[in-house]
């Protein structure tokens, strides 16, 4: 009544509901697994391969669901996910998958994020982490204005990109979550005509 917001942010917890993702499973067919799972933040069409997926409601699309709620609720209120962790990690599977979440989390505006404990420092999830807040050990970053980028299969390959404020460079994410190959990734760009200011992550 007096035009005074009285909730500023909107947020859940999110895990993989999978007991063998969130632990340390190394098996490959586990760290596919939690790979795939990473598109129950934002794929609208990806049933869950928990058991959600039995249930009636079985795509969760967590992040366009909260902000249906918002649009339809509360219009202007902020989002997050204040609790979250893949596992997995000491292995290069969990690293993929947490460099995942962090692009999917720009890509899709998500506000906020907390994750639940630290990485150890030097595992592999660490490092990914570190690749979008300090890649270089002086403090470079990923960029904050996030770019519409496509692959052709999100389960074998992760793509993001972003134009830094401080220098204008694009800044490229490329994860491979193929356990056993590399991936060739031709990059193909529109519409940025700063060439020489690309930086390519993988």
């Amino acid at each position: 009544n007096t035009n005074q917001r009285l909730l500023d942010y909107f947020t859940v917890h999110c895990y993989p509901e999978d007991s063998n993702v969130s632990g340390s499973d190394a098996s490959a067919s586990t760290q596919l697994l939690r790979n795939r799972l990473t598109r129950k933040f934002w794929d609208t069409n990806y049933v869950d391969e928990t058991w959600i997926g039995q249930q009636t409601i079985n795509i969760v699309k967590l992040i366009p669901r909260m902000k249906e709620w918002v649009a339809s609720y509360y219009p202007g209120m902020k989002i997050g996910i204040t609790e979250y962790n893949w596992g997995g990690e000491p292995f290069m599977g969990g690293a993929t998958a947490q460099a995942d979440i962090l692009g999917i989390f720009g890509r899709e505006g998500l506000d906020l994020a907390t994750r639940w404990t630290t990485p150890a420092t030097n595992t592999p999830t660490y490092l990914a982490m570190k690749m979008y807040r300090n890649y270089d050990g002086n403090k470079s970053t990923f960029g904050g204005t996030s770019i519409r980028v496509a692959v052709p299969n999100p389960d074998n390959l992760a793509a993001f990109a972003a134009t830094r404020s401080s220098d204008g460079a694009m800044t490229v994410m490329a994860i491979n979550k193929d356990l056993n190959n590399a991936t060739p990734i031709t990059l193909n760009l529109t519409n940025f005509t700063d060439r020489k200011s690309t930086r390519l992550n993988s």
